[in-house]
C-alpha cells in the first residue's frame, strides 16, 4: 500500500500541537494494513482536530446531537466503491475531550488521540458498536489488535 495522504488540521481555537505528523502517518498506514479492503491502494484521509465547543456544534449541525464528543467520523461511502485510491472520509477529534479523557483513564494525550483515531477510522471503515453488542465486541477487538500494532502488546490504554 501506498503510504496514505494525511490532511491534519488544528482549527486555530486549539492550543499546541503535541503529534508528530509523519508518525502519526506511518501508525496510520500500520492500522489501514490491517482492516483497509485489499482493492484499495492509497487513501486519503482528512483529520480535523477542535475544541468541545466546535465539536458540539458539528456535533449538532451533522447528528442532530447538542453536546460534544470524543470522536466522530463522517465516511464518504457507505461501501467502497473497487476503485484503488480513495479518499475516505473525515475524522473530527476533540482536543478538549482527548486530554480530559487521556487524564480519566490515565494515560498520555497521545495515548488518547491513537485510541480516538483508530476508533474513528474504523467507523469509516463500517465498524460500528451501537448496532449491537456483538458489534460492539467485533469493533472493540479490531479497536484493540489496531492499538497493540501501534503500542506493542501494551494497547496504551
Amino acid at each position: 500500500m501506498n503510504p496514505p495522504f494525511l490532511s491534519i488540521r488544528w482549527n486555530e481555537n486549539v492550543e499546541g500541537s503535541f503529534l508528530d505528523e509523519d508518525l502519526v502517518k506511518k501508525n496510520l498506514e500500520l492500522i489501514l494494513l490491517e482492516i483497509k479492503p485489499k482493492f484499495l491502494k492509497s487513501i486519503e484521509l482528512d483529520i480535523l482536530i477542535v475544541t468541545d465547543s466546535e465539536m458540539t456544534n458539528i456535533n449538532r449541525e451533522r447528528r442532530n446531537i447538542n453536546r460534544t464528543t470524543d470522536v466522530l467520523s463522517f465516511p464518504l461511502f457507505q461501501e467502497f466503491p473497487p476503485l484503488p485510491h480513495q479518499m475516505i472520509g473525515e475524522i473530527v477529534i476533540s482536543f478538549d475531550t482527548c486530554k480530559r479523557q487521556a487524564i480519566e483513564i490515565g494515560h498520555t494525550d497521545v495515548d488518547e488521540f491513537y485510541r480516538l483515531l483508530v476508533h474513528g477510522v474504523l467507523h469509516l471503515f463500517g465498524y460500528d458498536h451501537e448496532t449491537s453488542l456483538e458489534d460492539e465486541v467485533v469493533m472493540k477487538n479490531k479497536e484493540d489488535e489496531c492499538l497493540a500494532l501501534i503500542f506493542g502488546e501494551d494497547d496504551g490504554t
